[in-house]
């Protein structure tokens, strides 16, 4: 009797997910052109950072360096309303239907600047500075995917 009891509760258990089974309906081209979903993931912020220097050396007997010295990159900015957009793709590659991630990059400005570039070593004096304005990889588009 006890084995039959411990059946009939297995049986039950097992039974619940079945009946826990939602209806599925087809829809037609009218309402399935309403439902909206996401598929990819946006980036947005604001990005900053510093380099403490760039060396170039000259490799020839006797050549010297050139040092980029403070180098700062600030107000690179990408707005919530242009965000990069990160999604998957089919493309054909080699007459194989392939998925890739595509990350798609928006207008993205900002400034590189740098503080000082010296002819030598850390103790040269500055021969000036120099600035990069208006940096846009709008419409850059990365793919990856394995092989």
């Amino acid at each position: 009797m006890k084995t039959l009891k411990q059946l009939a509760l297995a049986t039950a258990v097992l039974a619940v997910p079945f009946m826990a089974q939602a209806e599925l309906k087809a829809m037609d081209d009218t309402a399935l052109a309403t439902v909206t979903g996401q598929d990819g993931i946006s980036i947005s912020g604001n990005f900053n950072g510093t380099i403490g220097s760039l060396v170039y050396t000259d490799g020839d007997t006797g050549g010297g360096s050139l040092r980029m010295e403070g180098i700062g990159f600030t107000g690179f900015n990408i707005s919530d309303d242009a965000p990069v957009m990160v999604d998957v793709v089919t493309n054909d590659i080699s007459g194989t239907a392939t998925q890739q991630l595509q990350i798609s990059l928006p207008t993205i400005t900002g400034e590189l600047t740098v503080g000082a570039i010296k002819v030598g070593d850390t103790n040269a004096a500055s021969i000036g500075s120099l600035a990069v304005s208006d940096l846009n990889m709008a419409g850059t588009t990365v793919k990856i995917w394995g092989h």
